[in-house]
């Protein structure tokens, strides 16, 4: 079956597998989640508007120092946030590794020649289609 490669106009067999939890750039769902703050961000960086709405008496109140064991929790989910985040990348790079033409090389190739190799490699597959 044929399909039309909206990136390229291109026509093409089949439209490639998505890798689950893969969002693309333009969708809806992409746009609410990853380019939309959550209203919890928002509440808690306000708008510009919202800074000069304030009143003099909350610019006046201090903040409360932040006792050991929030700022651990804190830290700790931030470790975790990071971590989920690293992984995410690297299973990418791991996906982006099994589509591209393999040199025989017995090592994995780094994320900069990754990167390099899908980048020629998307060029070679252009050139064909001239």
């Amino acid at each position: 079956m044929f399909a039309s490669n909206y990136a390229t106009g291109y026509r093409v067999d089949s439209e490639p597998e998505t890798p689950p939890g893969y969002l693309p750039a333009f969708s809806d769902t992409y746009q609410r989640y990853v380019l939309t703050p959550s209203p919890e961000a928002s509440e808690r960086c306000g708008s510009p508007a919202s800074y000069s709405a304030q009143d003099s008496s909350e610019e006046e109140k201090k903040k409360k120092p932040v006792s050991p064991v929030v700022m651990k929790k804190r830290r700790l989910a931030a470790n975790a946030r990071e971590r989920r985040r690293m992984m995410n990348l690297n299973n990418a790079f791991d996906r982006l590794r099994t589509v591209l033409p393999s040199l025989g090389n017995d090592r994995q190739l780094s994320k900069y020649e990754t990167l390099q190799m899908a980048q020629t490699y998307i060029n070679a597959l252009y050139d064909l289609l001239q």
